[in-house]
């Protein structure tokens, strides 16, 4: 049930191109605006579901905590505008390729910012998919795209972490942060063209709230009881599923070094895999020796 519930969420992140493009005609600044005010109001029906408000109040008297959410606010909408403007812009593979490769620039954030340490597999991992970026950078004009995606939201989740809220009521903060600049951002421009949406440009932006949120909760849910090493290796269904969308159904272009940039991440990931399934295997084996 919980597995289900963690692949369903990994294959609707995987899918979200294909409700963007529905929306390729509006601003892609235009839309995350949106998204934040109807995901706020989403959250915040769920929040109150699910009793969260508590820690969103403890996380208002800490002015640090506060000061991280608002980081966190801004690196999410950067990722969420990247990513938008990826899918409406034919650039759905190396937004891809972003998302394969964030696990790898998470893992070596930790190195850097946590002193974490990694073994030599995990290294060369790390290497392997360095190559695999040069590679795509030698054929891409949006390489960009793939780092900037990786990188911010390598930094959100290491922000997440420090700021210690539930996955629903820090996303719901974090809208809540940037409410106010979505509504003025907003406000001007219906001020300036008040009938700029037929009814269903606006039931899809408001629908952009639910989308959001829907995979939120599955994950949530899921996250707590299924092992973090699955959790992991579920995370790929995800840019997997993007990679697809992009390479067959939107036709983008895949050049023989693209490919090979490609073949060199997943290679990555399949050590930095397999050393994490190997090292959760061990662990249980320990654990169920002391048990004994």
């Amino acid at each position: 049930m919980y597995i289900f519930q963690a692949l369903s969420a990994f294959v609707l992140w995987g899918i979200f191109p294909l409700y963007w493009k529905f929306l390729k005609h509006v601003d892609p600044l235009e839309i995350i605006c949106h998204r934040i005010l109807w995901s706020l109001l989403t959250l915040c029906i769920c929040v109150t579901w699910l009793g969260q408000w508590n820690d969103i109040r403890e996380t208002l008297k800490n002015p640090r905590r506060v000061a991280l959410a608002a980081l966190a606010a801004v690196l999410i909408s950067i990722n969420w505008l990247v990513f938008i403007w990826a899918v409406l812009n034919q650039a759905v593979v190396d937004s891809s390729l972003g998302y394969f490769i964030n696990p790898l620039v998470s893992v070596v954030l930790g190195v850097v910012l946590f002193h974490e340490r990694l073994g030599r597999l995990q290294w060369l991992a790390v290497a392997i998919a360095g190559s695999g970026l040069f590679l795509s950078a030698m054929t891409s004009e949006r390489l960009w795209v793939s780092i900037a995606l990786a990188i911010s939201f390598a930094f959100y989740g290491v922000v997440k972490k420090q700021t210690k809220l539930p996955a629903v009521s820090g996303l719901g903060m974090e809208t809540a942060i940037l409410a106010p600049i979505a509504v003025v951002y907003l406000g001007y421009l219906f001020w300036q063209q008040p009938n700029r949406y037929s009814g269903s440009t606006l039931g899809l932006l408001a629908l952009g709230g639910p989308i959001t949120t829907l995979p939120l909760l599955l994950f949530a849910s899921s996250s707590k009881h299924v092992p973090l090493v699955l959790m992991g290796m579920l995370q790929y269904v995800g840019p997997t599923l993007q990679f697809a969308l992009g390479a067959w159904f939107d036709r983008e272009p895949l050049d023989r070094y693209r490919v090979a940039g490609f073949c060199c991440v997943w290679l990555a990931l399949a050590i930095f895999s397999g050393v994490a399934f190997y090292q959760w295997q061990r662990e249980k084996r320990i654990t169920s020796k002391s048990e004994v």
